[in-house]
């Protein structure tokens, strides 16, 4: 099921990029861009800075109600939104969901792979389930997502534009420290790197990107969960007292969507520049 809408009036289309950098940034506007986990935090962000730029923005989530009340929150502008309920971990409703998408809009340029699920927990004490749920957002859905779009973005190549498709995946900081407490969350997104750049390697030279963005502790619900179920435990998910904004974490995701057709991030770490307060 999926909801279309077309509410903005707003003549001065703010931007994230200063003006004279216009000349070596691609334009995002009438691009058509798709973010999972769209209902809130990150991938909210994500969607919202997207259309602030003049871009179709497709709003996926498990929940309709929360992607309506999500939509509310956009700021206005001459451009147009599609929410499409789906649940990423099963490739029918995946391939569905594109399939609504491509015939909404006619085309699809740019996926954001950002719903992810965590535990804060001891290896011991973390169960089949959780490492289940684990796996299947953050490494199986982006599976079932190259599957599905690198087909259609060889589909869409054209001699006017040498990418045909972009494909950025939201990490984690977490796959490199190995903090502890956090090891399934942690190895679903080291997998998640390892099989994005892999991938990477393999279409770069038919003009699609896959690019992996990985942020350090973001203030989310996500993070405010994992530090909660910490429990006395020794370490919380992060240690630093200034996290980053959604907001930062949505302009870096929208640098990279904006780099020109030959230029190509693999991978990227945003970090606060200061670590307490």
């Amino acid at each position: 099921m999926c909801y279309f809408f077309t509410n903005w009036t707003q003549d001065e289309n703010p931007s994230l990029i200063p003006e004279y950098l216009y000349n070596y940034m691609l334009s995002l506007q009438k691009k058509v861009v798709a973010v999972t986990g769209a209902s809130k935090g990150i991938g909210l962000a994500i969607a919202r800075h997207f259309a602030a730029e003049g871009a179709q923005v497709a709003l996926l989530g498990r929940k309709t109600r929360d992607l309506k009340t999500a939509l509310r929150s956009f700021p206005r502008g001459e451009s147009s939104s599609l929410i499409v309920r789906c649940d990423i971990r099963k490739r029918d409703e995946l391939k569905q969901a594109i399939r609504q998408i491509k015939k909404h809009f006619g085309r699809l340029d740019i996926w954001v792979n950002n719903a992810g699920v965590g535990a804060h927990k001891p290896l011991t004490e973390t169960t089949e389930r959780e490492y289940d749920a684990m796996l299947d957002t953050n490494l199986r859905a982006v599976f079932y997502s190259f599957k599905e779009l690198i087909p259609l973005f060889r589909k869409q190549k054209s001699k006017a534009d040498s990418c045909s498709g972009h494909i950025i995946n939201i990490s984690s900081g977490a796959a490199r420290i190995g903090a502890a407490n956090l090891a399934v969350y942690a190895a679903s997104k080291a997998a998640l790197n390892a099989l994005s750049e892999s991938v990477a390697n393999e279409v770069r030279q038919e003009g699609i990107k896959i690019s992996v963005l990985s942020p350090a502790s973001t203030n989310t619900n996500l993070m405010r969960n994992l530090s909660a179920q910490k429990s006395g435990r020794a370490l919380s998910p992060s240690k630093a007292a200034v996290k980053l904004t959604v907001d930062e974490v949505a302009e870096m995701v929208v640098f990279l969507a904006k780099q020109n057709s030959n230029a190509w991030t693999s991978m990227a770490d945003i970090r606060p520049l200061q670590t307490r307060k």
